[in-house]
């Protein structure tokens, strides 16, 4: 059986799917059967859809559906969650909400109007509120044992990030720069990618457990309180 996958992005489709999982794009049925789509004109497209698909899982955490595009340059605001004593603003939120509405193509595309779309909309918005409120436990619990991420460590990450995606320097700034994101912030999410790598490793061979049971471990006894309704 053939393997289908995005002309957009390269992730794995199931049968008779219309959009993309990873990236949301529409996927006609000439693209799923192989067809090149324009090329020449796509490819710029495509190679900024891995990378914006990537920026937003980075890290390859399962149980992190999206760990974050853009840093929080902001201190102060309304408080959507205080996960272990840390809190998350709903200036936070609603701008990792607005980001993923664009990635998934729902913005848009969808009648939010009606009582069914507004209801879409607002658990799309609990389950961004669940993912930051996950990764923030992860990483106070990384900053609690005292894991860290060497400069190296995040230039070589970023050197690979350039070179799989056959980026030039050039064409990454132009990135960062169309995202209002700054060489600073990319190396701050790639240092948090790495403080949850080495916190789930760390954990795992020490206490002898899988992931999945060291991160319920985890959630069991963080300390959250949501505010955002």
């Amino acid at each position: 059986m053939e393997n289908l996958e995005c002309p957009h992005c390269g992730s794995p489709l199931g049968k008779g799917v219309a959009l993309c999982g990873e990236c949301g794009k529409e996927v006609t049925n000439q693209q799923k059967q192989g067809e090149a789509p324009e090329e020449a004109r796509q490819s710029g497209r495509k190679i900024y859809a891995v990378l914006a698909v990537f920026l937003v899982v980075v890290g390859g955490v399962a149980l992190l559906m999206f760990t974050g595009l853009l840093p929080n340059p902001i201190k102060g605001g309304s408080t959507a969650a205080i996960v272990n004593g840390e809190k998350i603003t709903t200036e936070e939120l609603d701008q990792k909400f607005e980001m993923f509405k664009k990635m998934t193509g729902k913005s848009g595309q969808t009648d939010t109007s009606g009582p069914e779309g507004k209801k879409g909309l607002a658990d799309l918005r609990k389950q961004v509120l669940e993912s930051m409120v996950q990764e923030k436990v992860l990483l106070t619990e990384a900053v609690k044992a005292n894991i860290t991420v060497s400069p190296q460590e995040i230039a070589e990450r970023i050197a690979a990030v350039k070179k799989g995606l056959n980026l030039s320097d050039k064409d990454f700034e132009a990135f960062l720069k169309n995202h209002a994101m700054s060489t600073a912030n990319f190396e701050k999410r790639i240092e948090k990618e790495f403080m949850i790598a080495k916190l789930i490793a760390k954990g795992t061979q020490e206490k002898g457990i899988s992931k999945d049971d060291l991160v319920k471990e985890l959630n069991a006894r963080a300390k959250v309180e949501i505010v955002a309704k």
